[in-house]
């Protein structure tokens, strides 16, 4: 069980220091895991194919869990070429972000659909969560300029798929990459100004927390004559992969631009209540600073009990929970730990026997001195 901490009204610091938390309340309120977010990446430069060179015989029909990277052997990918792959034939390429750096990780979820479609798929396990954008840009790019110059890929079908904090990084690189034709964001969004004609496809699950940020991205973007394409599948899921079932529409997208559909699959939140859902997130923003913990602990206690009846408070609750993690152990870095233990006590009311929370807890603790 967690801590009893304290329970009085905290008071506000200073104000450089608010201004501070609000920037990383603005962030966290559309951030999936901790990731942050950058305004830009200075667009890749165009880059001659590498000489021809012998490709190397690898196993086909077979998820490789670890790959070095060509020009960086301390990066290194996961790898599923399909069956009855040859480099006589050219097929689509996926290249997958998990926001932990797992890149076997969809791979095993998918190799099935890549068998069905034969697709090569590649997932990065350099690119993860709490890296600088700087650090991430090179990767991403690397990763397409291996897939064009190593495996026999159709130029004209390369994507960039990403979940959560890899959605950002897709949709980063992949708008400023001129090889990159189409970008798969699923569960997060990031702004973004394409330099070139891109094609996207989301997947926005009715029980992720970030939900709201999705449909709200949708609607601009289907406003913005610089997008070519743009689709939003909205699924039952939360803030995860998407099923094997549902994600074949990005395997489909990718080789036709459509999805089958797209009417039945829509996002469907009115207007109405998008605004009404966004308005709770502006009002715990500002709570974060000016409300006591008994405050949080009876607005929560609403959230629970009208969560089974209306989807949205159980976003909220989601919403709560990814953005005391990520404040609260934003404060822990900086030995702010009066306002770290003020997070952690309302992550762990928000969200009770999640692993991390109890790890930013036991890390309070110690930098305490307590066991």
């Amino acid at each position: 069980m967690p801590p009893q901490f304290y329970r009085s009204k905290i008071k506000t610091g200073s104000a450089f220091f608010m201004v501070r938390l609000l920037l990383l309340l603005a962030v966290a309120s559309f951030t999936s895991c901790n990731q942050k977010e950058q305004k830009t990446i200075e667009p890749a430069v165009a880059q001659q194919p590498a000489p021809a060179a012998a490709k190397p015989k690898l196993n086909t029909g077979e998820v490789i869990a670890s790959v070095p990277l060509a020009i960086d052997a301390g990066q290194t990918y996961a790898l599923y070429l399909p069956k009855g792959y040859s480099d006589s034939a050219r097929y689509p390429a996926i290249i997958f972000f998990d926001p932990h750096g797992d890149g076997s990780l969809p791979l095993n979820m998918y190799h099935e659909l890549a068998d069905k479609y034969n697709y090569v798929l590649i997932g990065s396990n350099s690119s993860k969560n709490g890296m600088s954008f700087d650090l991430l840009g090179p990767i991403a790019n690397n990763l397409v300029e291996e897939a064009r110059t190593k495996y026999s890929i159709d130029q004209s079908k390369i994507a960039l798929c990403g979940f959560s904090g890899g959605a950002k990084v897709a949709m980063l690189n992949g708008s400023t990459n001129q090889y990159v034709t189409n970008i798969i964001y699923i569960g997060a969004k990031v702004d973004m100004k394409p330099t070139h004609p891109i094609a996207l496809l989301g997947f926005a699950g009715i029980k992720d927390m970030n939900y709201t940020d999705l449909v709200s991205f949708d609607n601009d973007v289907n406003r913005d004559p610089a997008h070519t394409k743009h689709y939003l599948v909205q699924w039952s899921g939360k803030h995860e992969f998407p099923t094997t079932e549902l994600i074949k529409d990005a395997f489909v997208f990718l080789n036709t631009g459509t999805v089958e559909n797209y009417e039945k699959k829509k996002a469907t939140i009115s207007e109405d209540k998008l605004k009404e859902e966004m308005g709770y997130k502006a009002k715990y923003i500002k709570a974060f600073q000016s409300e006591d913990l008994d405050w949080w602990k009876n607005e929560i206690a609403m959230l629970n009990s009208k969560k089974k009846s209306d989807i949205m408070f159980e976003r909220l609750l989601g919403f709560l929970s990814l953005a005391c993690y990520s404040i609260g152990n934003s404060q822990l870095q900086q030995n702010n730990l009066v306002f770290a233990e003020k997070f952690a006590t309302i992550y762990a009311m928000a969200d009770p026997g999640n692993p991390d929370c109890q790890t930013l807890i036991q890390d309070i603790n110690r930098k305490k001195g307590l066991k």
